[in-house]
């Protein structure tokens, strides 16, 4: 009589290295996009002291950071967060993390090919090529080329991204110091001086205000948690996975806060400077007209450009793999739950994001709302989400550090605390009170989303099972359906306690 066996899955190619998880967060948080961008937003909210929103909100991710590592170095997961917090805390945890942050690399990835096609739209205008074009007639081709190389072999993609973001952020580095060197020889805008006011804040300007020009700094900073999604498919991940987020972190903080306040002080750290400053609509791309000349303007456009564009490979690359990890485990028949060979990527959810960005694109461009808008609009929702997201990462951190299943000092518990205490306290401060339109509505999308995600928890009991067995599976436990004890023992070995208690029972 034969015997048939089911043929093993497919796995994902366990062969990147440190530099490709790096490459694949600084293209994440896309340095030129946001400098590019979230400045003017923060200015108009506290004026010259935006540098110093900015240092909050690296701070606190800094603190965020830290979590992810703690993480990291024991669980790895192509789920990222949804590993993370599922090895925690428990698999309905984990589904809901998992089911935040996939609402961000939903809107992400349109707002970033958005971005995209409004640079390569204004370089074209700037040009003379052609006449004040549509942002769409990029973004679209800008898209399919995002799709092609999220698709693609993820050691090539990511060191790709390094390569573009090495060389805008060397363009802007440039343009810093020329600022610097005319401001300080007294030949800024506005008649601005070097000086550290900018780490002040100017009468009216409270805390409450600080804290939501933050969120601006968290839009910025979005995607340096990106290397986790790498888990499955690095070499050494526990070594190589929180090296590369904490290396990335640490870079992009102090090259936001560095740049945030060159700007501040290439407009004027005075009244009329934060003025011009927050009416700009790519203070970048004035400010390199101004201190240097249009050619080194329209190389930072180009730079922008593929900035946004690495911004949307990264984030369609990072949201496939929780999409594909989340499929996996809780519907393992699904598409979704493929890889596609030899490549080794999830690419049908590939597909999936590619689709819903295109379908949200069009949705925009028929309502007349501009690439730069479309930005600011899924920027911001985006970084509601993942908000959600980073804050359950703090909590499993915290929890696994307290109980002892990460086997470290239980006092270092206290930096994700503090970390989900200060995203707490800035997701208040963007709710209450409410902002004007149409950011007001953001807050009730994204509540709508979390609602649908823990209704699924609630009445899919079921589906937690399932992800429990298969978070064991890919954190390397013995699967679930042996003995009970045995289970218990292996969950308690491996530091799920979590997971057990999260889990119902068989049958």
């Amino acid at each position: 009589m034969a015997v048939t066996t089911k043929p093993t899955p497919p796995h994902m190619r366990r062969e990147l290295r440190i530099w490709e998880g790096i490459g694949l967060s600084v293209a994440g948080a896309s340095p030129a996009l946001a400098m590019a961008f979230s400045g003017p937003g923060v200015a108009g909210l506290v004026g010259r002291a935006a540098a110093l929103s900015f240092l909050f909100a690296a701070v606190t991710c800094i603190f965020i950071g830290y979590a992810f590592m703690m993480l990291a170095r024991k669980y790895n997961s192509a789920g990222s967060v949804y590993g993370f917090v599922g090895a925690s805390i428990g698999p309905r945890s984990g589904f809901f993390s998992g089911w935040a942050m996939m609402l961000m690399y939903f809107v992400f990835t349109p707002g970033s090919a958005a971005a995209s096609g409004y640079f390569v739209a204004t370089l074209f205008n700037d040009l003379g090529w052609i006449h004040n074009p549509s942002f769409i007639w990029f973004a679209i081709p800008i898209s399919v080329i995002v799709w092609l190389t999220a698709s693609g072999l993820a050691r090539h993609s990511t060191r790709t991204l390094l390569s573009i973001e090495s060389v805008t952020v060397v363009l802007i580095l440039i343009l810093m110091v020329f600022i610097l060197v005319r401001v300080g020889t007294g030949h800024g805008l506005n008649h601005g001086t070097l000086t550290l006011n900018i780490f002040s804040p100017p009468s009216g300007v409270n805390l409450h205000a600080l804290v939501l020009g933050a969120v601006f700094g968290f839009l910025a900073f979005t995607g340096f948690e990106a290397a986790g999604a790498l888990g499955e498919e690095t070499v050494n991940p526990g070594r190589a996975i929180p090296r590369a987020i904490g290396v990335s972190i640490l870079a992009v903080a102090i090259f936001y806060v560095a740049c945030i306040a060159v700007q501040t002080l290439g407009f004027g750290a005075n009244k009329a400077g934060s003025a011009e400053f927050a009416a700009s609509s790519g203070p970048l791309f004035q400010l390199s007209s101004a201190y240097l000349s249009s050619a080194v303007r329209d190389l930072i456009l180009v730079g922008a450009a593929f900035s946004a564009f690495g911004a949307a490979v990264s984030e369609a690359m990072a949201g496939s793999r929780l999409m594909y990890a989340l499929s996996r485990d809780g519907r393992p028949s699904l598409p979704l739950a493929r890889l596609s060979m030899p490549s080794g990527t999830p690419r049908r959810a590939v597909e999936v994001i590619i689709g819903i960005n295109v379908v949200l694109l069009l949705i925009f461009q028929f309502a007349g709302v501009s690439g730069f808008t479309i930005w600011q609009y899924l920027g911001t929702l985006g970084t509601l989400s993942i908000l959600v997201g980073y804050a359950m990462v703090c909590i499993a951190a915290s929890r696994a550090a307290i109980n002892g299943s990460l086997q470290i000092n239980k006092w270092k518990a206290i930096v994700p605390i503090l970390a989900a205490i200060a995203v707490g306290y800035t997701l208040y401060n963007q709710i209450v009170p409410a902002p004007a339109y149409p950011y007001n509505l953001f807050p009730y999308i994204t509540l709508a989303w979390l609602v649908v995600g823990a209704a699924v928890v609630i009445f899919a009991p079921h589906l937690a099972k399932r992800m429990g067995d298969g978070l064991t599976r890919t954190l390397g436990i013995p699967e679930l359906g042996g003995p009970r004890q045995h289970h218990h023992d292996a969950v308690a070995d491996a530091g799920l306690s979590g997971l057990a208690e999260d889990t119902p029972p068989a049958g």
